[in-house]
């Protein structure tokens, strides 16, 4: 239910995602027709980071994560610290196909997996001098349904003799079904 819900949020956003995405990409060509033109960089990155709170605010936070990547490139660009212009520039303009052709495939109802971005994401990491993401990096499971509070009684009874007898009686007796099974089936397959 809570998919279908950011399905629908995205188709809210979407047309308005589109238009901002196209006014970052003009942005962008008006600065590689003229490096020195750093307003037009800015329009970028104010385009960008408008694409980025639409993209968190809908819950999709691995093309958020995307848009969030490209802002911080658009920002290095603007202060001059990228070694290659030229490099960068290419790099965020398929960074901005990429958002825009993700967010098709997320439309269609395919899941919002930030491990398909890995390279374009790296790609933009690399030109601001960033350490790369590695597909694990990218993991993370909500864990808390999982946390148990451990019982200060159960501890005081593993301390029993009576306990800890019982237990040692179990184990011998799971080491010899083992073994009995080995046995089985050993002589299974001959």
């Amino acid at each position: 239910m809570g998919n279908n819900h950011d399905y629908i949020a995205l188709d809210w956003v979407k047309g308005e995602i589109k238009q901002t995405l196209s006014q970052a990409q003009s942005a962008l060509e008006a600065f590689v027709e003229n490096n020195q033109d750093t307003p037009q960089m800015t329009f970028c990155l104010n385009h960008i980071h408008q694409v980025h709170g639409t993209l968190q605010m809908v819950e999709f936070y691995g093309a958020a994560l995307l848009a969030e990547e490209m802002e911080k490139l658009c920002q290095v660009m603007i202060e001059d610290k990228v070694s290659s212009i030229e490099e960068a520039q290419e790099v965020l303009m398929d960074s901005l196909l990429q958002l825009e052709n993700y967010l098709e495939h997320i439309q269609k109802g395919q899941r919002d997996l930030p491990v398909v971005l890995l390279p374009v994401l790296n790609d933009l990491r690399a030109l601001q001098g960033q350490p790369l993401l590695s597909d694990t990096s990218l993991f993370t499971p909500n864990l808390s349904a999982a946390e148990v509070t451990p019982n200060t009684a159960h501890n005081l009874r593993m301390n029993d003799e009576q306990v800890i007898a019982n237990l040692r009686k179990l184990r011998q007796m799971f080491q010899f079904s083992l073994q009995l099974k080995h046995k089985m089936f050993q002589l299974y397959i001959k």
